[in-house]
């Protein structure tokens, strides 16, 4: 990592993994050999979301509920081992078993091999990002809500010199998660994400206006290939990206494709200019959010 005045310069590599054995260990393998193949060169390797286990959510299958692992727990000792070695940072998807609840989570492990704890926004120490928005839906076949209960919201991480964001997949769906991630101080969006089906036309597009509304990085690494879980095949349409904070698109992965690992160099005082020459949050009205709030009273809502 080096420094362009007073803000850092990170070098990121993005993994499209896909293609996750069922088999905890082997997956756990294949992905730190993936680690240790990113990282040559690189500050901060991102995999994308649940990346230690298939994607299993498009089926009901009670038996799943076993994949779920504490935070701190088996995973995030073998990637903090791994960043520790490689002295390289990382940032990965998992099922979280809290106790009482099971979240579909993110974490952040710093170079020295030590488990980031973030700010929640109650201003709580956490020690993982726990998806906001859990989907069921028809359109993409899946049904989260029976593994997974809600986070709390936007929780920022420091680390590199500078303060990341995370949001999960259908999350990335709502504009107003983004926005209180920038209010929180975040400079760069982790946005990990295991995408099928429609969206793929739109994926980067999305991506890019969300990077330009929040004058943020965006670094979004997605699933990419075909996995067969209880006999159900899905081809996730991969494209991970690197968005710039006024919108650029940097580096996309190819389609449909499990393994491929793309880089970029994130100067995050971009940040700073970005929102100098175009100052969105001076002529933002922050009272116009209550509105939301209200309109999202449960009275208010339709099912």
């Amino acid at each position: 990592m080096s420094a362009a005045g007073s803000r850092p310069v990170i070098e990121v590599a993005v993994v499209q993994a896909g293609q996750t054995p069922a088999d905890g260990d082997v997956a756990l393998d294949e992905l730190i050999a993936l680690f240790e193949q990113a990282a040559e060169g690189a500050d901060l390797v991102v995999f994308p979301e649940l990346c230690t286990t298939p994607y299993f959510c498009g089926v009901v299958n009670d038996s799943r509920k076993a994949w779920a692992q504490p935070v701190p727990g088996p995973a995030t000792a073998r990637f903090a081992a791994a960043a520790k070695r490689l002295g390289t940072a990382v940032a990965f998807g998992l099922y979280e078993d809290a106790g009482d609840a099971q979240y579909n989570s993110a974490v952040l492990i710093d170079a020295d091999g030590t488990l980031v704890h973030g700010t929640d926004v109650h201003g709580e120490q956490v020690a993982s990002y726990r998806k906001t928005s859990i989907p069921t839906n028809a359109i993409s076949d899946v049904d989260e809500k029976h593994y997974f209960a809600a986070g709390s919201g936007p929780v920022v991480f420091d680390a590199l010199g500078t303060r990341f964001g995370m949001l999960i997949c259908y999350d990335r769906s709502f504009p107003e998660y983004w926005l209180a991630s920038r209010a929180a101080g975040a400079e760069v969006m982790l946005v990990l994400v295991s995408s099928m089906g429609f969206r793929e036309t739109l994926f980067t597009q999305e991506l890019q206006v969300r990077a330009l509304e929040t004058q943020t990085w965006i670094v979004a690494p997605n699933r990419g290939g075909e996995e067969t879980v209880d006999g159900k095949t899905v081809s996730y349409f991969g494209r991970s990206s690197v968005v710039s904070p006024r919108g650029d698109l940097v580096v996309s992965a190819p389609a449909h494709q499990a393994g491929p690992i793309i880089r970029a160099t994130i100067d995050v005082g971009e940040v700073a200019a970005a929102r100098h020459d175009f100052p969105l949050g001076r002529d933002r009205q922050p009272g116009v959010f209550r509105y939301l709030a209200d309109a999202h009273a449960p009275a208010a809502v339709p099912a």
